[in-house]
C-alpha cells in the first residue's frame, strides 16, 4: 500500500475507534503516522492488542 493509500486508512481506522467506544472507560492515543517513536505500556485488562508490521521470512 502506497503511503497517501496507507494515511487514509489510518485514519478512517482510528475515527471508526474513537466514535465507537466510550472516551470515559477507554483511553485511546496515537501517534504521528508513520514516524519513528519509543512507546512505553503498562498492561492493566484482561487483552493486549499488539500489532506488527514487519514482514518476516
Amino acid at each position: 500500500m502506497n503511503p497517501d493509500d496507507a494515511l487514509a486508512f489510518y485514519s478512517r481506522f482510528m475515527d471508526k475507534l474513537r466514535s465507537s467506544y466510550n472516551h470515559e472507560k477507554i483511553k485511546l492515543q496515537d501517534g504521528r503516522f508513520a514516524a519513528f517513536m519509543n512507546v512505553e505500556i503498562v498492561n492493566d485488562g484482561p487483552v493486549t492488542i499488539n500489532l506488527d508490521s514487519k514482514i518476516r521470512d
